[in-house]
């Protein structure tokens, strides 16, 4: 990244990080209270395995993406 863009960079990624946990809650508030409205210890069973997953993917993403060295 050239200097002079950085700081356009800096708040593209500031901006994704920030919609990207707003998401999360969400969705993962709404699996957790469930289809009647109130605590779904099945809804947090799908919750975490979600979370699981999506670290696991970006992980492998980011060994796959990123340069080494």
């Amino acid at each position: 990244m050239v200097g002079e863009r950085a700081g356009t960079a800096s708040g593209l990624l500031n901006s994704c990080r920030q919609t990207g946990g707003a998401l999360a809650v969400a969705l993962f508030g709404g699996l957790l209270s469930g289809a009647g409205g109130g605590f779904s210890l099945p809804g947090m069973r799908v919750g975490l395995v979600a979370v699981a997953v999506l670290l696991l993917a970006t992980t492998a993403l980011s060994r796959l993406l990123l340069p080494r060295g």
